[in-house]
C-alpha cells in the first residue's frame, strides 16, 4: 500500500505536467486534438484526485493478508496531512513545469518546439528582418535573401502590409510599376503576392494576383 500511495503521487504529477504542456501546445499538437483532450480528461479524473481519495482509507487492516505483507488500508507510517501537502505541491509544480512558466511573457512562449523551429525557416527569418529594415528596397532584399516562396509570402501578409504602409511614398504610382520594382528583386511569381500585400498596406486596392 505504501508503494501504491507514492505511485499515485507520481501519476498525479505526471498528469498535471501533461495538463500544463497542453496549455502551451499549438493547436495542431496531439494534446490539443480530440483524442488527446479525451485522454487527458480521463487521466485527470482518474489520477489527479487519486492521492486524496487514498487518504480516506482507514488504517491497515489486521489479519492474514496483513500478516502476509498485503495492506488493505492506509499505512500508519505516512501522515495524511503531510501526504496531502506533498500532493498539492507536486501537482502544482508539475503544471507550472509543463507550462514552462519561466518563459512566461517571452515571445513564442505558447509555441511548441516545431513552431520555434519554423522561426528559423525562411518565413521566420524574413519576419525578423522585415521588422528591422530601413527602406522598401531593404525589405525586398530581405525576402530575396531568405528565399521565401509564394506560400511564405502569404504568411508574411501582416509584415508586408506594414512595409507598404511605412514606405507608401516610395512606391511607384501605378500597380504595374510597383510590380516591376518588386520583380527586380524577387521571382515573378513571388512578386505578384508581395505587390498585392504592399499595395493593400499602402491603401491602394484593386491589384489582383495572377495565378501561376
Amino acid at each position: 500500500m505504501l508503494g501504491f500511495a507514492y505511485g499515485s503521487l507520481l501519476l498525479s504529477a505526471l498528469t498535471c505536467y501533461l495538463i500544463g504542456l497542453a496549455v502551451i501546445a499549438p493547436s495542431d499538437a496531439w494534446l490539443r486534438k480530440r483524442s488527446g483532450i479525451m485522454a487527458l480528461i480521463v487521466a485527470s479524473l482518474s489520477f489527479v484526485p487519486l492521492p486524496p481519495q487514498l487518504t480516506l482509507l482507514g488504517s491497515v487492516v489486521e489479519g492474514p493478508l496483513a500478516t502476509a505483507g498485503i495492506s488493505l488500508g492506509w499505512p500508519t507510517s505516512v501522515s495524511k496531512p503531510v501526504y496531502l501537502v506533498v500532493w498539492g505541491i507536486t501537482s502544482l509544480a508539475a503544471v507550472l513545469v509543463g507550462m514552462r512558466v519561466w518563459n512566461a511573457g517571452k515571445p513564442g512562449w505558447r509555441e511548441s518546439s516545431s513552431s520555434r523551429a519554423n522561426d528559423s525557416s525562411s518565413v521566420g527569418r524574413a519576419r525578423a528582418l522585415l521588422t528591422m529594415v530601413d527602406s522598401l528596397e531593404d525589405g525586398l532584399d530581405a525576402l530575396a535573401r531568405t528565399g521565401v516562396d509564394r506560400k511564405g509570402a502569404e504568411q508574411l501578409g501582416e509584415e508586408l502590409h506594414t512595409l507598404g504602409r511605412r514606405y507608401a511614398d516610395s512606391l511607384p504610382e501605378s500597380a504595374g510599376d510597383v510590380y516591376r520594382l518588386v520583380a527586380t528583386r524577387v521571382s515573378p511569381g513571388l512578386a505578384n503576392v508581395v505587390t498585392r500585400h504592399l499595395l493593400e498596406g499602402a491603401a491602394r486596392g484593386g491589384y489582383v494576383t495572377a495565378k501561376r
